[in-house]
């Protein structure tokens, strides 16, 4: 699998505010695992903040 440098996956709160930004590499691709588990442990840090 080819990818483009330069891809990122931007996470925004429901204000449109940067919360989190994760660079897409073929390494992160390469361990999907590591790589859901880094978003859902920033997306649940999200919703720890809004409560």
């Amino acid at each position: 699998m080819v990818v483009k440098q330069g891809y990122r996956l931007i996470v925004v709160d429901k204000d449109g505010v940067l919360v989190s930004e994760f660079q897409l590499t073929a390494q992160a691709l390469a361990a999907p695992e590591t790589f859901v588990a880094a978003i859902k442990e920033s997306i649940e840090e999200i919703e720890e903040e809004d409560t």
